[in-house]
């Protein structure tokens, strides 16, 4: 496809595209957004990649029009994208804390009947919009979407699970369908990044391996982290895609560095075009990084979004092959080290980040030396298990020193107006004792059929046992389940998360973050622990695989790592984390693997957030 052209002007809006009541009504009462022409265009390898279009609040609101539609490229890789009127394509969206966000989202793609055979998901009521999810199964891809029903899930956010809020159990927008989201931002919401996606059950991988997520900011970084102040900030938004090779089949796992990717990746909708020679004896695969620009001894604040639907990556900034030190600023929408309550937080320095899907990082970067010949932003080789995807080392960015950048925009975060005095969200976490203990654990089919999250034990803060789902263990998920379990708005709860399964799982919590106590049993599955997540608040982590046997009955059903008596043959990979349900959110919302694929075949559970 040719390269994109945008004038620097469509990047930056400071309006709202249009005013919009602040009451959220149901889908049918809305005036629809028209398509765009031209949806969802891509750039050509090898492009200069500049931060995506933006558009900013102003009077505490911001007002969004949305088309969501799709497109197929001339690959045949069916792309989905939210276009505004005026012609941008997934913008990054600002607010600040306490502000309010309404946006207006028509479902423009074209509506497909489940085909014979199939069925569509019914939501029963109470829902929000309309009630059945049109799923079809193309079969092709493998992937259970063409043009079906969308919602938007705003990922990080400690924001209301209400009807016209971050509702992703029972909101769906079937095409020709509009709705109306209103979202207000706590006063106490952190700065950071935060995105944004669909996440309708059996339908988001396809969505968000199409191209349909974006950055959500909530500003004012600079006024927690003051380190950050004035400097040049940096948008690198990661997604994935099938690679021209492996739009029909997905190769194998060798977890070689070498190896043969499951996915291309693209940075800001550069790919990298990945090409293996299989006809070389071992086969050989090249990248074509995008191109970002630095001047000679600048630093910038990269702001990083792994906004794959499946691919976790092990990010690393390399001078001629040797890995730099970059300072950690914020991970997951928090600045670091500032949970206690004490600004500004101590930055952390690494050698490497590992980002799961859905996660995000902020960190600061040094330009490479005049005398440094490759300066490139890496992703790492990660062992994702035996059942995993492979997941090789691959360049991502080339980072090439300019006298000036010739940006129109001036991309730079304002001066500090002084370090903000109130509490943020998941301050002093520590304080309280948590009110119960929780196990979570993961567990897949060895086929890859069905995935599941359980809800397994519960024990009071005074001993007692407290209740668990109230539904079988390894059920999949349906948006129609009652709650795994009931939570209490104010109480701090400790969670131990273990993976049972043969491949790497993560976990988001939505509508709030947690703090990472501990990562145990990591080494002893032939896994290393995550560098600088202790102690931060989080709202994505990785856990990886077990490294025991597949399961005794024909390696088919769960659990797999057991001996013959059912126990585990080596311990299992865990993380303790303490969960804060002292914000505002009362209602009902999901915890889930953000592997999208696995999301969507089941690895998914609602809890229920009940008012003190």
């Amino acid at each position: 496809m040719k390269k994109r052209k945008m004038t620097h002007a469509h990047w930056r809006i400071l309006f709202g595209v249009v005013i919009l009541a602040m009451a959220p009504l149901c889908a049918s009462a809305q005036n629809p957004i028209p398509p765009v022409s031209n949806p969802c265009q891509r750039f050509t390898a090898g492009s200069v990649t500049t931060n995506p279009p933006a558009l900013y609040s102003q009077n505490k609101v911001l007002n969004v029009q949305f088309s969501y539609q799709t497109a197929t490229d001339s690959v045949g890789r069916q792309l989905y994208c939210f276009m505004t009127p005026d012609g941008l394509e997934n913008p990054t969206l600002h607010v600040n804390p306490g502000d309010t966000l309404n946006i207006t989202v028509t479902n423009n793609t074209p509506f497909n009947d489940a085909a014979m055979g199939e069925t569509d998901e019914t939501y029963n009521p109470p829902n929000c919009g309309d009630t059945t999810a049109e799923e079809i199964t193309p079969g092709k891809h493998g992937f259970p979407m063409t043009g079906g029903s969308m919602n938007i899930h705003y990922h990080g956010t400690n924001t209301s699970p209400a009807c016209g809020g971050d509702n992703v159990v029972k909101t769906l927008v079937n095409p020709g369908s509009t709705f109306q989201y209103t979202v207000p931002f706590p006063p106490q919401e952190p700065p950071g990044l935060y995105w944004y996606h669909p996440h309708v059950h059996g339908l988001a991988e396809a969505a968000v391996f199409g191209g349909a997520a974006a950055a959500l900011v909530v500003d004012g970084l600079e006024n927690v982290q003051p380190a950050v102040s004035g400097m040049k900030e940096r948008f690198i938004i990661i997604r994935d895609q099938p690679t021209i090779q492996n739009l029909a089949q997905s190769p194998a796992n060798t977890d070689s560095p070498f190896g043969i990717p499951q996915h291309d990746l693209t940075v800001n909708f550069v790919p990298l075009d990945t090409t293996t020679n299989t006809k070389a004896k071992p086969p050989t695969t090249t990248y074509t990084p995008a191109l970002i620009y630095m001047q000679s001894g600048e630093q910038q604040l990269w702001r990083v979004c792994n906004c794959t639907s499946d691919a976790p990556l092990d990010l690393q900034v390399r001078f001629d092959g040797v890995a730099q030190t970059i300072q950690i600023v914020g991970i997951d929408a928090v600045p670091v080290n500032s949970q206690a309550g004490s600004q500004p937080g101590q930055l952390i320095p690494v050698t490497h980040y590992r980002i799961p899907p859905a996660a995000r990082v902020e960190f600061i970067v040094n330009a490479p030396p005049s005398t440094v010949r490759l300066a490139q932003l890496v992703t790492q080789l990660i062992n994702s298990g035996p059942n995993g995807d492979d997941l090789p080392t691959r360049p991502l960015l080339t980072m090439q020193l300019v006298s000036n950048d010739n940006e129109a925009v001036d991309n730079s975060l304002p001066a500090s107006t002084g370090l903000i005095t109130t509490d943020q969200l998941f301050a002093n976490i520590n304080g309280p004792t948590p009110a119960v203990t929780r196990t979570i654990f993961f567990e897949e089919v060895e086929d890859g059929s069905a995935f599941f999250v359980n809800a397994s034990g519960c024990v009071t803060s005074s001993g007692a046992q407290c209740a668990t789902q109230p539904y079988p263990i390894d059920t999949v998920f349906d948006n129609n389940n009652p709650p795994a379990f009931i939570s209490t708005q104010g109480t701090i709860e400790k969670w131990i998360v273990q993976n049972h399964a043969r491949e790497n799982h993560e976990l988001h919590q939505h509508q709030t973050h947690f703090q990472v106590l501990s990562q145990d049993n990591f080494e002893v599955n032939n896994s290393q622990q995550a560098p600088g997540i202790n102690g931060q608040m989080l709202d994505m982590i990785e856990i990886p695989f077990c490294a025991g046997p597949a399961p005794l009955n024909g390696g088919v059903q769960p659990p797999a790592c057991v001996d013959a008596n059912g126990n585990p043959v080596i311990p299992y990979p865990q993380v303790e984390l303490l969960v804060d349900f002292r914000g505002p959110v009362i209602g009902s919302m999901v915890f889930h693997c953000h592997i999208l694929g696995h999301e969507d075949l089941g690895m998914m559970a609602v809890e229920q957030v009940n008012s003190k």
